[in-house]
């Protein structure tokens, strides 16, 4: 019976969600206008993958509540430097994704795709085995534990290239069910492992190996490409991937740019204040990213509807996030810092406003990234740049205003963004129109 009901499900899948380059909406003069049965089909898959995104995001926060729970305070800090130094891994995989995703409306067989995704998970392996030797003397970590943490990066690598796969071919269901295997094998065996045996080395082991066993599972998940060790090799692919990550990793030294400005111009308290100010803001940032992943293998057209569908989507969900950080402020800040944290109250919105911005700057990160042009990273890098001159050198030094200098940074990028973006599809259309 199960069997028969996922054959089903993956048949009926493999119809619905058919690949973008197949005609599912009207063209009209170069751009596409997406049918109302689209949008609700497309609204669906934001829902279907905004589950499945859930899942790795809480399991990832239970992990660090267990860790602040469970371990001292000295291997504490060295779980938060491999949390952020595996957070800075992720580009490459999320550029990884956003890679495969775009190609694969263009190729009938996906097993090269697959093929180049291991070979970079290889070359990732062996990067982090050289990267952790400094490392390990930098954070006072053992060399063989931050090497086995950060060695999870290489499957995930790969299983980012599972979900690029079903990302690009609209396979939501599937999309969903890789997320979720993501999550599970990243998280339940160091949350476990913890509570049994609250050291270093247990999380170590658990991120490894339990990745391993995602990107196994995942690749079942996938349903074909079994051989895919057997592909034709390409060569081609890893110009787009470097520019797909470094484009990514400047959104993400955006993003994260301001908790190291408040760790070097606050004090100790008022920084670790901010630290539970940005948990807020990064809910923000991450609790639409449903609508960008599904929206984006539509992006790479000239289709300003898509777009603006993935920037109302992201901007509705952020101005709800922050009415509730608005109006129940004790609610956000107790529920992620507790009320050790009330100083808090009247300013968490702003942190709310700040993550929702980096949000719909993403939106529009990605619309470019979808058509090949990661020029736009060269502003988001300036973007960093002048926000840390700013609060170090300019504005006084309190919470407020670095997150107020942040806010008006993101914001005066999004303007820029938006203008280069619109000023781009005109000209497309003015150009097609010629031909």
């Amino acid at each position: 019976m199960w069997r028969s009901l996922v054959a089903r499900f993956v048949r009926d899948e493999e119809v619905v969600g058919s690949n973008p380059a197949t005609p599912t909406a009207k063209e009209e003069d170069g751009d596409v206008t997406t049918t109302p049965a689209e949008k609700r089909r497309l609204i669906q898959g934001v829902v279907v993958v905004g589950i499945g995104l859930a899942v790795p995001q809480g399991l990832a926060y239970v992990t660090s509540v267990v860790a602040a729970r469970t371990l001292d305070q000295a291997s504490f800090g060295a779980f938060g430097a491999i949390l952020n130094s595996i957070q800075i891994g992720t580009t490459v995989a999320l550029g990884m994704q956003a890679l495969i995703a775009r190609r694969v409306a263009t190729m009938k067989s996906y097993g090269s795709l697959l093929k180049f995704a291991l070979e970079v998970s290889l070359i990732v392996l062996v990067g982090v085995a050289i990267l952790s030797y400094p490392l390990s003397y930098l954070f006072n970590i053992e060399y063989w534990i931050l090497f086995l943490a950060l060695a999870s990066l290489a499957p995930f690598v790969f299983i980012s290239a599972q979900a690029g796969i079903a990302q690009g071919n609209e396979f939501f269901f599937r999309l969903a069910g890789i997320y979720i295997v993501l999550g599970l094998g990243r998280s339940i065996f160091a949350i476990v492992g913890l509570l049994a045996n609250p050291a270093l080395e247990v999380v170590a082991y658990s991120f490894f190996f339990g990745m391993l066993g995602s990107a196994f599972v995942g690749h079942f998940i996938l349903g074909s490409h079994r051989k895919f060790i057997k592909s034709k090799r390409i060569n081609h692919e890893y110009s787009g991937l470097v520019k797909a990550t470094q484009a990514l990793l400047a959104l993400y030294v955006l993003v994260n740019v301001d908790v190291l400005l408040a760790r070097v111009v606050l004090s100790a308290e008022d920084s670790g204040i901010y630290s539970v100010g940005m948990l807020v803001a990064k809910v923000a940032f991450f609790l639409p990213q449903a609508v960008t992943v599904v929206l984006f293998p539509r992006m790479g057209k000239n289709d300003s509807s898509v777009l603006r569908l993935a920037l109302l989507g992201t901007s509705g969900i952020g101005l709800l996030y922050i009415l509730l950080g608005f109006f129940g402020s004790e609610f956000v800040v107790n529920a992620i810092g507790g009320s050790n944290y009330a100083i808090l109250y009247q300013d968490v919105w702003l942190f709310a406003l700040e993550g929702t911005l980096f949000a719909i700057l993403q939106v529009l990160l990605y619309g470019r990234i979808a058509r090949e042009d990661t020029s736009v990273s060269i502003m988001l890098w300036v973007g960093s740049i002048v926000a840390s001159l700013l609060v170090v050198f300019v504005f006084p030094r309190t919470i407020e205003n670095v997150v107020l200098v942040l806010i008006g940074t993101t914001f005066i990028l999004i303007i820029i963004a938006a203008i280069t973006e619109k000023n781009h599809r005109a000209n497309s259309r003015k150009g097609s129109s010629r031909t």
